[in-house]
């Protein structure tokens, strides 16, 4: 899909540090410190051959686990047992083939669900209102198919069954009731959990429902002329199609409006924007040379790129999401994303491609002067409430460094929080900024910093020192912190209270990512590969 900009908290993800370590060590740390000082630090304890700690956890489900996913609930977890690489030539190095458990996170019996089940995106699913799971099992390489199942949840007892035999792509309405997916290359359609199905169309390669899950919206191969179609839920058998050779599409928030590219008959190479109301389903022309485009959260506003070229950036333009001709508010940009309230727009204007960087602009809608607040910019990401934008300045002098600016939305100018930064976010209800600095190894072992968003003139607090990765709770109470250790390839977790600043090693050695689950994240769960006793395990999430 499209190269927008979407909410998200950065440090979340191990492969962020790593990433950044590669491009010319761009996010390190400019104050290396010669290792961690949390009390208690696991692993500078490894190190020195000092007593072990940890051991908080439950064991769920022994054996050689991998890829660990968690329901939408946290109720359960769906894990691979004795993965192994397909003898395939070109695969993805990570792609692993094993058998699926499902293990409920309070504690229970493992369940074996199926047998060759991949972990590639795709091949397993949670349902959006976690009541089923849907799974691939003798999963293919070489044709990316497999047959695909469905495993109520709310009944312990129940068996999976068998939707499709060669199916390629799966999808569950918003609303969890009804299942779309791709039966030699055949669109299907039906509810959960056991149908009937009903043939929609041939020749299909993915498929979206509308956020109201009244509509289904589906996208045919190339040999098919690479079209759009739809086709109502509650009338599968009549289909409109919108156009041919299209490219990206997008639904509004109410589920009224979709805009679609089509490719352009006047700029070689590049994409028309079209605008469709989602009862007519009838299609008009909005803009030319059209990369990006994204409705705002409240579905009031479109915004677009128009008049690019392939050597050339377009100009972002935001109108009604009813359609009709928009404003211009900045020049050759590649990356952009609404404020959570759609009271503003965030961009990157004059962007360098090489350079994957930007200046930082935002223009308050509908009629506010766009403000440049930051240059040479890689990414930025809006505060949960909409007050602030956060992002990362490459700054040249006195020395190189990439640091974090903060911005209030109206202010004159952004304001420097933290130097050398390594992911950042906001927490739940905006209450701080947080961020990973002054990383060593790599940017495997960095300072955890906040900086309070009530009192902005005070210096960032540090959390935590040494850490790795990082997840929030829900209420944002609590982090689930992993530490990379110095003797082995696995990482200590540990959970840090934010309010009495406590701290606690839950176990060593695990794999990453470890997660929140249980009733309001009241459990961690993770992966021990390593030792006597590998497998699942749960942990109460409190110091």
């Amino acid at each position: 899909m499209m190269r927008l900009r979407r909410v998200w908290t950065a440090g979340l993800l191990a492969a962020l540090a790593v990433s950044g370590c590669k491009r010319n060590s761009e996010e390190r740390g400019t104050t290396a410190r010669g290792g961690s000082k949390a009390a208690g630090d696991t692993v500078a304890s490894a190190a020195r051959g000092g007593p072990k700690v940890g051991g908080m956890g439950t064991l769920l489900a022994a054996g050689k686990a991998s890829d660990l996913r968690v329901s939408p609930d946290g109720q359960f977890g769906a894990f691979l047992m004795n993965g192994q690489k397909p003898h395939l030539d070109g695969i993805p190095p990570q792609m692993l083939v094993g058998s699926l458990f499902v293990v409920p996170v309070e504690g229970g019996k493992p369940r074996e669900v199926g047998a060759g089940v991949t972990n590639v995106p795709g091949g397993l699913l949670f349902a959006p209102d976690s009541r089923h799971l849907l799974f691939l099992t003798g999963y293919n390489p070489a044709v990316q198919s497999g047959e695909l199942h469905v495993l109520p949840l709310t009944d312990a007892t129940a068996e999976p069954v068998t939707l499709g035999s060669a199916v390629t792509y799966m999808l569950p309405s918003p609303d969890g009731t009804r299942l779309a997916f791709v039966d030699g290359g055949v669109l299907k359609l039906g509810p959960l959990p056991s149908g009937p199905f009903q043939s929609v169309a041939g020749e299909v390669s993915t498929a979206q429902f509308t956020p109201d899950s009244k509509t289904l919206l589906f996208k045919r191969r190339l040999t098919a002329a690479g079209g759009l179609a739809a086709v109502r839920v509650d009338a599968p058998g009549t289909l409109v199609k919108l156009a041919d050779q299209v490219g990206d599409y997008q639904v509004s928030v109410d589920g009224s409006r979709i805009a679609y590219q089509v490719r352009s008959e006047s700029a070689r190479g590049m994409y028309d924007l079209f605008l469709a109301d989602a009862a007519s389903l009838k299609g008009q022309r909005l803009a030319v040379g059209s990369k990006a485009f994204a409705f705002s959260p409240d579905g009031k506003w479109l915004a677009r790129t128009e008049n690019g070229k392939p050597e050339q950036l377009g100009d972002l333009h935001v109108g009604p999401a009813a359609g009709g001709s928009g404003r211009k508010v900045g020049e050759a940009v590649e990356e952009f994303s609404f404020a959570p309230d759609s009271k503003a727009v965030g961009f990157l204007e004059k962007y360098d491609q090489p350079a994957r960087a930007g200046a930082m602009t935002v223009a308050t809608l509908p009629d506010g002067a766009p403000r440049q607040v930051g240059s040479r910019v890689p990414n930025f990401v809006w505060g949960t409430d909409s007050r602030y934008v956060a992002f990362l300045s490459r700054f040249l002098r006195p020395v190189f460094s990439v640091d974090l600016m903060l911005y209030p939305v109206g202010g004159e100018k952004a304001e420097k929080v933290g130097r050398g930064v390594f992911g950042y976010g906001f927490m739940p209800g905006n209450e701080a900024v947080i961020f990973r600095t002054n990383c060593i190894r790599d940017g495997r072992a960095c300072d955890f910093k906040a900086l309070d968003l009530q009192d902005r003139a005070t210096e960032p607090k540090t959390w935590l020192q040494g850490i790795y990765t990082y997840k929030v709770s829900g209420d944002g109470g609590r982090v689930l912190a992993t530490y990379a250790r110095m003797d082995s390839d696995t990482y200590d977790v540990a959970v840090y209270d934010v309010k009495s600043q406590a701290r606690k090693t839950l176990d060593q050695g695990v794999q990453v990512p470890a997660y929140f689950a249980g009733k309001n994240d009241s459990r961690a769960l993770y992966i021990i590969t390593q030792g006597t006793n590998p497998g699942v395990y749960a942990a109460v999430a409190t110091p």
